[in-house]
């Protein structure tokens, strides 16, 4: 199997649109569409950022292996979305993101009373 065949699979698999698979990884739906159809190939980096977005390894993304193993992470389907998001973003960016988080998680704690 080609990485165009294994995308469009793992898409459907998952239930995913091209355009929601390119927002996450930050990468455009031209881009995508071009890897889907075969008509460009992804870098080395961006196989290894699919390989973690769908959970599999990249041997199953470049068609080598046809059995898609599920790589065991202590994470929920939630938390490997915001990794997948975090790894997307430009770098300059990722400092805001964090923040934005930590501001998230501290909203609604009580504070101690001295």
């Amino acid at each position: 199997m080609d990485i165009g065949s294994q995308l469009l699979s793992l898409l459907e698999q998952d239930g995913i649109t091209q355009k929601q698979l390119a927002e996450d990884l930050n990468i455009s739906t031209t881009t995508l569409n071009g890897y889907i159809k075969n008509r460009r190939q992804p870098d080395a980096k961006t196989v290894i950022r699919l390989a973690s977005y769908f959970s599999t390894t990249t041997d199953y993304i470049y068609g080598i292996s046809t059995l898609r193993e599920i790589v065991s992470s202590p994470f929920t389907a939630e938390e490997r979305h915001l990794v997948n998001i975090f790894r997307g973003m430009p770098e300059d960016k990722r400092s805001l993101y964090l923040e934005t988080g930590r501001t998230f998680s501290n909203f609604g704690r009580k504070k101690k009373s001295t």
